[in-house]
């Protein structure tokens, strides 16, 4: 039944067909189908016919417009060297030389069609979704130093959006707004105030939240046999607190967090109003001064500075509604303990009784060598909660591929075990999940997909797992897609990898040598990594995407959440540039095991109108 939608009909066969209408039209099924989009235009690989429909690449492109934030360069290098690929330019570089081999395996139908589309995107758009300083005259080559600068630019510039809220936000620095009054005698409050250490809530966060989440509180945590499993089971502390204790009706203690030599750790908080604020680390017991390290600012300029009470009088925003940031590095050199730490601001307020400096609330850190322990992840189930819409036009099929990164102390990339051949060693490890490539996936599906999806045999600081699901056609189509597509371009990606790695950890990036927060650089690689993807499969290919998804952990991150020390993690969720929901542990509560924790992912997609989730599992293996 047709009713405003195309149907497109090819048979293969040697002998009679014999096609029957057996029952008159459905109305309900009919009046669905009045409503149904038009089949994706302009794909350069086919949609199969009586696939469900996919979304055009205008609707694609507009969404990571919103969502992408920054530029991708990937892309951009991609695209130039494709365009010298087509006009039959021979490779002048390394990268361009492993490119082209690249192409070569992609038909040129197919790479003719994707920079046409690439090249009938608005001008304005493209500026908002490549780098155009990669996209110069086609007869001049890829210049490797020039795409090395620009992939770091692109780094920076994630970091400062995911941080600092501004794409400047790391590459340049920004007092906050004075808010302080003269105290008067015997005033305590702090108007230097520490709100959040890593998104965390201190205890001197005002006003007082009605309550602090578990991952906000000390626990003492034990393994214990329960239904004859051992399980970690955790008590909230409420005694001899090795910080500060958290007010409300209720003693609990504030949660002390450990940090590994080298690692950053970003502080929200008020007045922060000069950039030559530094962080003051103090013995615990005495409180003696043992070192002041230099610190990152990116003030709030946007709350304002004072506001009207319920007397129409004007009174001090100096609450934490305000949002000045700092960031710090752990120095490698301290002894390994426990710290009192303070921000430390100059005193260029005019008020003579604060002194030189003006001192923040104390806080606490616990500073330990990097644990040396190897660490593994592996993908357990993957669930249909809701497969796309509309259902009665047929099952999903879900694409599935994931590619793991792990990074050394210079932020340098570590090689695996290549997971098709042992023998040999790869800077990426990829999955396929080739096996769920044939399971029509309706609400309600479960498929195991048990492997390991990361599983260095080397010593690592940090590690990145990006994770890609799209909803496709067929599989003939996926198979097409796969060899033409997905890993011919995950081969060019991987080209880029050491300039991506040079980027890094090259002179070009010394601002990261002020800011080392871990996870919040490898978040930054991720994006990097899924905006060249999404951006080039949008131009390419007609899969729809419905899972999006970049895990990034530093080693103390992987030791803190398999440790049987800890409490397992608070819910969180978060939006990908494709508008997709990750949320963690928000439907099904995570399982904390002796040295092996498990976390349910789900992926929202409004735009398919579909749930997906994936439960995954992280082990101490060493």
């Amino acid at each position: 039944m047709a009713c405003n939608c195309a149907v497109d009909i090819h048979i293969d066969s040697r002998g009679d067909v014999n096609i029957y209408n057996c029952a008159p039209p459905d109305p309900v099924r009919q009046a669905e189908c009045q409503a149904c989009a038009p089949p994706a235009a302009a794909t350069c690989i086919p949609v199969t016919a009586g696939a469900k429909h996919k979304l055009s690449r205008e609707q694609k492109l507009g969404s990571l417009a919103v969502g992408i934030a920054v530029p991708s360069s990937i892309a951009a290098g991609v695209i130039h060297m494709m365009r010298r690929f087509l006009l039959d330019l021979g490779p002048a570089n390394p990268l361009e030389a492993s490119a082209f081999v690249t192409f070569a395996k992609i038909s040129r139908d197919t790479l003719t069609c994707a920079l046409g589309s690439f090249d009938a995107t608005p001008p304005a758009l493209r500026g908002r979704l490549v780098d155009q300083s990669l996209l110069g005259d086609p007869s001049e080559p890829l210049n490797e130093a020039a795409l090395t600068k620009a992939l770091g630019r692109e780094i920076v510039q994630r970091i400062g959006v995911q941080v600092f809220g501004d794409p400047m936000g790391l590459d340049q620095e920004r007092p906050g707004r004075i808010r302080v009054y003269e105290p008067p005698p015997e005033d305590y409050f702090n108007q230097v105030r520490i709100c959040r250490i890593n998104d965390l809530r201190t205890g001197f966060f005002i006003p007082p939240p009605d309550d602090y989440t578990p991952a906000e509180i000390e626990h003492d945590c034990a393994v214990e046999v329960l239904d004859g499993q051992p399980q970690v089971v955790c008590q909230v502390r409420t005694t001899d607190c090795p910080g500060n204790s958290l007010p409300g009706p209720v003693t609990a203690c504030e949660r002390v967090l450990n940090v590994a030599y080298g690692d950053g750790v970003i502080l929200e908080g008020v007045n922060y109003f000069s950039t030559d604020a530094k962080v003051r680390f103090s013995d615990r017991l005495t409180g003696a001064a043992v070192r002041d390290v230099d610190a990152h600012v990116w003030g709030d300029i946007d709350t304002p500075v004072t506001e009207d009470n319920s007397n129409g009088q004007h009174q001090l925003v100096n609450d934490c509604r305000v949002h000045d940031r700092l960031a710090f590095s752990v120095p490698n050199d301290l002894a390994p303990g426990s710290y009192q730490f303070q921000v430390v601001v100059p005193n260029i307020t005019g008020i003579g009784v604060f002194g030189v400096e003006l001192l923040s609330n104390a806080q606490f850190l616990n500073v330990l060598p990097a644990p040396t322990t190897r660490f593994e992840i592996v993908t357990e189930s993957i669930l249909a909660r809701k497969e796309t819409s509309p259902a009665w036009w047929g099952s999903d099929e879900v694409g599935l591929h994931t590619t793991a990164y792990a990074f050394d102390t210079s932020l340098q990339l570590v090689d695996f075990p290549d997971p098709a051949d042992p023998s040999k060693r790869t800077p990426a490890q990829d999955q396929s999940f080739k096996d769920i490539q044939n399971v029509d996936f309706d609400s309600g599906t479960r498929r195991d997909i048990t492997r390991k999806v990361f599983a260095p045999d080397k010593p690592i600081l940090g590690m990145l797992l990006v994770v890609l699901g799209d909803e496709i056609d067929s599989q003939h189509a996926y198979d097409a897609q796969i060899t033409s597509i997905w890993e011919n371009f995950l081969d060019l990606v991987k080209d880029q990898l050491p300039y991506i790695s040079a980027a890094v950890g090259g002179a070009g990036l010394d601002l990261l040598k002020k800011f080392s927060a871990m996870k919040a650089i490898l978040e930054g690689i991720g994006l990097l990594l899924l905006a060249g993807i999404d951006l080039l499969i949008a131009w390419w290919a007609p899969a729809d995407p419905i899972i999006r998804d970049k895990i990034a952990l530093s080693i103390n991150d992987l030791a803190t959440l398999t440790s049987s020390n800890t409490p397992a993690p608070d819910p969180t969720s978060s939006t990908s540039a494709e508008g997709i929901i990750v949320r963690v542990n928000q439907t099904v509560p995570p399982v904390k095991l002796p040295n092996e924790y498990h976390e349910v992912r789900e992926y929202d997609c409004p735009d398919q109108d579909s749930l997906y989730e994936i439960t995954y599992r992280f082990t101490q293996v060493t």
